[in-house]
This record gives C-alpha cells, sequence and structure tokens, in this order.
C-alpha cells in the first residue's frame, strides 16, 4: 500500500472518530454526510496515486488539510457550544446539512493553493 494512501486513510479515520465524538450523539447516522468532506479527500488523495502526479498530491494534500481542520472547527463550536451554537435556537442542529458544503467549498480553496504551490515548486527545480 502506497505510504501517501496509508497516512491519508489514517488521518480520515481519526477525523471521523474525532468528529463522531464532537458531534455528541450516540447514534448519529448524519455522520455519514457530515463527512462528505473526508471521502472527497480520500477520492482525490487516490487519483493523484492513481495518476502518480505529485501536483495532484499536493493538491489533495491541500483540500485535506483545510477540509478537516473547517470540519473540526465547526464541530467544536458545537461541541463546546461556542456563542450559543448549541442551544441559541430550535433548528441549530441544521449547522450539519450546510457546513458539510461549506467545508468542501473551503477545502477546494486548499485544493487551488496546494496545486500552485506544487506549481511553485517544480518551476523551481
Amino acid at each position: 500500500m502506497n505510504i501517501h494512501r496509508r497516512v491519508s486513510l489514517n488521518i480520515l479515520i481519526i477525523t471521523a472518530v474525532i468528529l463522531y465524538f464532537l458531534a455528541d450523539i450516540l447514534l448519529n447516522p448524519f455522520i455519514f454526510w457530515t463527512s462528505l468532506p473526508l471521502y472527497i479527500s480520500y477520492f482525490f488523495i487516490n487519483a493523484a496515486i492513481k495518476h502518480e502526479s505529485k501536483k495532484k498530491l499536493f493538491a489533495a494534500y491541500g483540500f485535506m488539510a483545510v477540509s478537516i481542520i473547517f470540519s473540526i472547527f465547526y464541530h467544536i463550536t458545537w461541541y463546546i457550544d461556542w456563542q450559543q451554537t448549541r442551544t441559541g435556537g430550535s433548528t441549530s442542529a441544521l449547522i450539519f446539512v450546510w457546513l458539510p458544503i461549506y467545508s468542501v467549498v473551503l477545502g477546494l480553496a486548499g485544493y487551488f493553493v496546494g496545486n500552485m504551490t506544487a506549481s511553485i515548486i517544480e518551476k523551481k527545480s
């Protein structure tokens, strides 16, 4: 198994466990939706490995880093009830409907930054 695939899989599994814990719900089938950025990250990394492209690998890691950081951030805000994200209203749990989409959009920005970083590194070498 490729080292990048192994490392990314371990990171994604650990992140999924953290997200499940921070959601603070025992039986949470919604975790499959909130983990959407993790699936996309794994897809990008597998595609980069398949094409043997360092540029795509940098981009995939950029996506993974940004989307995971944002996902963990909004789960932490929910868990600690920062500025009443959990208790502020009856529809506050809808945060878990929209924030995975925002996480993917921010992850795509990370993908672009990773891609640009790889391009700059490629030009220098």
